[in-house]
């Protein structure tokens, strides 16, 4: 008797993306801080040029602090939203991988930001930003439409809560775009902004569970 041949798709485990996620996530966070480089001269300048030369890298500092909050941000934003799912498939993947784009590419737009305090500099990053924000609302949509990939369905309430997370960092990043033109090399200033988002979005969720709670 011949073996009857399953047509079903295969499952893709989710675990192999999740491995690249983190590498990638920490390998970007790790090259930020080569922008953080002590001049060569300050090293013969005394303790005086030492706290010119620090003081001369505090705008590359606050930099490096808000990219590696961005990373942060989108990594915890990746980690809760693959709690949900119990397995993989191409689209997610994909969507994915253009989030993991954004990511790579952070460490050399905080670097362009940081040598042309500029509009172009801060297109750069700011776009980059978008990227990430936008990337991780599709992957947001496309687990919420399909809750055949989830172990717990993603729910309306933490679905609103994202959205809410991720449109404000659109906001924020593209905020940064003219305020650079205003005010060149404080534009970054703005994405501190970004420290309202978690408290805001988990507003958004309460929000909506008891909307839906008395819906119901």
């Amino acid at each position: 008797m011949s073996e009857l041949v399953s047509t079903a798709q295969p499952q893709l485990s989710k675990h192999r993306i999740e491995a690249l996620v983190d590498g990638i996530f920490a390998v970007a966070m790790t090259l930020l801080v080569i922008e953080l480089r002590i001049p060569e001269q300050a090293h013969h300048a005394g303790e005086a040029g030492l706290r010119g030369a620090l003081l001369h890298l505090l705008p590359v500092m606050i930099s490096w602090v808000i990219s590696f909050f961005v990373l942060a941000n989108f990594w915890i934003a990746n980690h809760r939203l693959y709690s949900f799912v119990r397995h993989v498939d191409q689209p997610l993947l994909w969507l994915t991988m253009l989030g993991l784009s954004g990511a790579a590419l952070l460490p050399f737009a905080s670097a362009v930001n940081n040598e042309f305090a500029s509009l172009t500099g801060q297109l750069v990053y700011s776009g980059v930003m978008v990227l990430l924000g936008v990337a991780t609302l599709l992957q947001a949509r496309y687990i919420y439409r399909h809750p055949e990939l989830c172990g717990h369905q993603l729910t309306p309430a933490s679905y609103a809560a994202v959205l809410a997370r991720g449109l404000g960092l659109l906001l924020i990043a593209l905020s940064a775009i003219p305020l650079s033109y205003v005010a060149p090399g404080m534009s970054n200033l703005v994405f501190l902004l970004m420290l309202g988002l978690r408290p805001f979005g988990a507003w958004i969720e309460r929000r909506a569970s008891r909307s839906g709670h008395s819906a119901a």
